[in-house]
């Protein structure tokens, strides 16, 4: 690994007060929720940024706002490491390997920000399971997109390529959700027996005889999804 996949805030410098005055609620809503897990209230959260709740609402609009923001730094940091994933030039099966391992890893580095997250989509809050969906409907296009290349470079049909991404995608997702609950197993274990699952019936289509793509071979290194400065303490 590179370093820490915790959610954080942006690189870039706040452009005003007010912006980084709400990158501070941020990064207090994180620590709290990994305090506290995803059950954190909004007190706890401005009990941690040393506000009223009414200057969280005042800067967030609601919970719902909130988890909006963070919901969407989760997807650009995650759909950073795994486009970093499906980008290797090896073997399709170490690409679906390294794709599926980027998301596992993911969300066993900041389990409760997941937690908090997922909670919410699989709640009352439609909002939250709007940007659920929309998370994996993303992730399952740019998987169809690599899988429907492979598929054409082994002279076979691409049209698989789309139902098996997104089947590929809802396996993975609901095995996660599983596995970060029971932790039955080591994570590298359970991506091997994702892998076998899955690369079994592609195999039959001719991927298992494509050949990386010709050029200098790129190690499969895990990006930092969400890094901070203070995972340590």
């Amino acid at each position: 690994m590179t370093g820490s996949s915790r959610v954080d805030g942006p690189a870039r410098r706040p452009s005003s007060k007010r912006e980084a005055r709400r990158e501070q609620l941020i990064e207090a809503a994180l620590a709290s929720i990994r305090r506290d897990g995803p059950g954190v209230s909004m007190q706890a959260i401005a009990a941690k940024a040393g506000v009223s709740k009414p200057i969280l609402y005042r800067h967030f609009g609601d919970r719902g706002g909130l988890v909006a923001e963070l919901a969407a730094r989760f997807t650009q940091q995650l759909m950073a490491r795994l486009r970093h994933a499906l980008s290797q030039n090896t073997e399709p099966r170490l690409v679906l390997s390294a794709t599926m391992n980027a998301y596992i890893e993911a969300i066993e580095e900041d389990p409760d920000v997941y937690r908090f997250l997922v909670h919410r989509a699989l709640g009352d809050d439609q909002r939250a399971g709007q940007r659920l969906l929309d998370l994996m409907e993303q992730i399952s296009r740019e998987v169809a997109v690599a899988l429907g290349e492979q598929l054409r470079a082994a002279g076979s049909d691409s049209g698989a390529a789309e139902p098996w991404a997104f089947g590929i995608v809802g396996l993975v997702h609901a095995a996660g959700n599983w596995w970060l609950t029971t932790r039955t197993m080591p994570r590298e274990r359970l991506v091997e027996y994702l892998v076998r699952l899955t690369w079994d019936g592609m195999a039959t289509s001719g991927l298992a005889a494509v050949p990386p793509v010709e050029g200098p071979q790129r190690i499969v290194t895990p990006l930092p999804m969400m890094g901070e400065s203070d995972a340590a303490g």
